[in-house]
């Protein structure tokens, strides 16, 4: 099913008609029937509203859609060290849970051998990644060309709309430059292979350069600060992989020995808290 097919049926199902829909959002019926015709996607201020209306949420609203294509993710960074430690985790890490986020574990990767090395070790296939090392081609690609440390909320379901797009899309942090671009397959005419859309992300995200070890000092002191002031990781792609089932319980304690933030994984196996949906662990867990 897609997208537009789930508005109408959830808005049949609510008792809603076009006309009282649009209503509600303050937009015109027409915009309601292009949803529902697949023509185009409600913009992202209006899901929350939306989701409200058809007793929903807006993660199942965006999920629906992405179902219907395959998306791989792909790194094309060289000149920094993935294994370097960013506080507690190593870079990489910081980087590969946007794409764990986003159920999108098949990652092309372009790098040295010595990243490709790190990117050997048994915990990421453990974790469920699949790493090729060559561009991705003839693939919708969620891509990234510069190690950025990016934090803030909402930045699923961002991920999940420029998916469903259909378009190229460049996601722009206020006043920085573009962190992730997302490229459609059959998006690729020799006319529009360099023209993206810019998406803003909003005010409070925090978007901090990882190149030199100048700048890991400052997002390192940042995660550090966040971490020990709520007790919440960012970056825990063990804890991410868990609560959405890559890994089971046993698997996570295993991990939880082998790295500092232990006592935190511990404690969320022992337990078995509850499942968080992508933008809850985004917002509250991770980034």
């Amino acid at each position: 099913m897609t997208t537009g097919k789930l508005i109408q049926e959830l808005r049949i199902k609510s008792g809603h008609t076009q006309k009282t829909l649009a209503e509600a959002l303050h937009i015109t019926g027409k915009a309601i029937s292009k949803w529902e015709r697949d023509i185009c996607l409600p913009d992202m201020a209006l899901l929350p509203k939306l989701a409200l209306l058809l007793d929903t949420d807006v993660e199942i609203l965006l999920h629906q859609g992405m179902e219907q294509e395959e998306w791989v993710g792909e790194i094309d960074i060289s000149g920094c060290d993935f294994s370097q430690i960013v506080y507690d985790k190593p870079l990489i890490n910081y980087l590969l849970i946007h794409y764990l986020l986003v159920d999108l574990t098949d990652i092309y990767v372009v790098t040295d051998e010595h990243n490709k090395e790190f990117l050997s070790r048994p915990l990421y296939s453990t974790l469920g990644f699949n790493f090729r090392f060559s561009p991705a081609e003839d693939h919708n690609v969620m891509r990234i060309e510069h190690p950025w440390f990016l934090f803030g909320s909402d930045l699923t379901q961002q991920f999940q709309a420029s998916m469903l797009s259909q378009k190229k899309i460049k996601l722009v942090p206020e006043n920085q430059e573009p962190v992730f671009f997302f490229s459609p397959k059959n998006n690729e005419s020799k006319y529009c292979k360099y023209k993206y859309a810019t998406r803003t992300l909003g005010r409070g995200m925090v978007c901090l350069d990882m190149s030199d070890q100048e700048k890991i000092l400052d997002v390192a002191t940042f995660v550090k600060a966040y971490e020990r002031n709520s007790g919440l990781l960012i970056g825990g792609i063990e804890e991410v992989a868990y609560r959405k089932g890559y890994i089971t319980q046993e698997q996570l304690m295993e991990m939880s020995r082998d790295v500092p933030y232990g006592n935190v994984l511990r404690k969320i196996a022992v337990c078995k808290s509850q499942y968080l949906s992508a933008e809850g662990l985004h917002r509250c867990v991770t980034q």
